[in-house]
C-alpha cells in the first residue's frame, strides 16, 4: 500500500491501493469519531460499521465505500478537526482520499452530463458565492422557486428538497 495523493504518481490511480488506504483511514476514523457530526459521509460510515460489521472495516464492500465517497461534498471541515492529519504518523487526509476515489472513478468511467453539471454547480463555491453576492435577491428567489428546483433536480440531480444556501444582500 502506498499513501499518495499526488495525481502524477502512477499508484494514485491504482484502485486496489486506494481501497486498502480507504480501509485504513476508515478504521482510524471509526476509532476516533471526532468528525461524526460534520457531514453525511461520517454518519454513513459509522452507521454501517456499527450496525453491520461491529467495527470491522475489512468487511466494507465497494458499494458501501462508494456511498461514503458520494456523500462527501468536500467542505473539508473534517481536516482541521482530525487529530491524525499530516505530519502525524497516521497521515490521515480524508478529503484528499475521497478526491482520489473520485479521480479513479472518473478515469474508469466518464461522468454523466448530469454528474458533471452537479459538480460544476456545487463544487465551485467561490463562483456560486460571487454570483450570489452580485444578485442575492434573484438567487434566493430561484433557490426557493418550485419550478427552478424541479429544473435543478432534472438537469443536475440536486434534490428539490435539499436546503440551499441563502445569500445576504451585504
Amino acid at each position: 500500500m502506498t499513501i499518495t495523493y499526488d495525481p502524477t504518481d502512477p499508484a494514485y490511480f491504482d484502485e486496489a491501493d486506494y481501497r486498502a488506504e480507504a480501509t485504513r483511514i476508515y478504521d482510524l476514523c471509526q476509532g476516533c469519531r471526532l468528525c461524526w457530526n460534520l457531514c453525511p459521509s461520517f454518519e454513513s460510515l459509522f452507521d454501517i460499521v456499527d450496525t453491520k460489521y461491529e467495527g470491522n472495516m475489512e468487511l466494507l464492500n465497494h458499494d458501501e465505500q462508494d456511498r461514503i465517497v458520494n456523500e462527501c461534498y468536500q467542505c473539508k471541515l473534517c481536516y482541521p478537526k482530525c487529530p491524525y492529519t499530516p505530519p502525524h504518523e497516521y497521515m490521515l487526509d480524508f478529503p484528499r482520499l475521497l478526491l482520489r476515489a473520485d479521480a479513479i472513478r472518473s478515469r474508469e468511467r466518464s461522468k454523466s452530463l448530469k454528474h458533471k453539471l452537479r459538480d460544476q454547480i456545487t463544487g465551485d463555491t467561490d463562483r456560486s458565492g460571487a454570483i450570489g453576492a452580485m444578485i442575492p435577491g434573484v438567487m434566493n428567489w430561484a433557490s426557493e422557486n418550485p419550478v427552478t428546483r424541479y429544473a435543478l433536480e432534472v438537469t443536475a440531480g440536486i434534490d428539490r428538497r435539499k436546503k440551499l444556501p441563502q445569500f445576504a444582500p451585504e
